[in-house]
């Protein structure tokens, strides 16, 4: 029983100490955001997107997302299809955010920020790349290790922010 209460606590230290770490190096100042302050927002209909609904577990589609459903994660709201997307995104922000901050993979290969189609988009692992176009998203895919390895070496340098990984 002790060691089982041990490691509870122990786990509970290291994903506080890690989601600590994750909240200082956070620049949400350099994130694509709309006006009022909403993530993942598609620029060829301005709709937000549920970021839960494009992992595989959610049926990997471009879903989107509704006020009924929303909430704010650290200065950026979030609209979800789902009360139970939005619980997912609360058990595992750090997959479910969008990566670069919500800016297109393909441009932040070369540094840059560019608006994003939010239906134009590849799962690697725990994260989901967008692209503003499909010719972009055929870019980035063609190489993806040495493309998301630019990628987050720019959004580093841009944002102060780590990878998520």
């Amino acid at each position: 029983m002790k060691s089982i209460l041990l490691t509870l606590v122990m786990s509970f230290l290291t994903i506080s100490h890690t989601q600590a770490f994750d909240q200082l190096d956070r620049n949400v100042a350099e994130y694509n955001l709309s006006d009022r302050g909403v993530g993942l927002i598609n620029y060829k209909n301005g709709k937000a997107y549920d970021p839960v609904s494009y992992f595989v577990e959610e049926g990997s589609s471009a879903l989107v997302g509704s006020d009924e459903f929303s909430l704010v994660y650290e200065e950026v709201e979030y609209l979800f299809s789902s009360a139970v997307n939005m619980k997912s995104f609360l058990t595992d922000t750090a997959r479910y955010e969008p990566t670069f901050g919500g800016w297109c993979a393909r441009a932040m290969v070369a540094g840059q920020k560019v608006q994003i189609n939010t239906e134009l988009f590849t799962v690697v692992g725990r994260r989901v790349f967008f692209f503003v176009n499909n010719r972009a998203k055929r870019f980035f895919d063609r190489n993806l290790e040495k493309n998301i390895l630019l990628a987050d070496k720019n959004w580093k340098e841009i944002s102060g922010e780590a990878p998520r990984i």
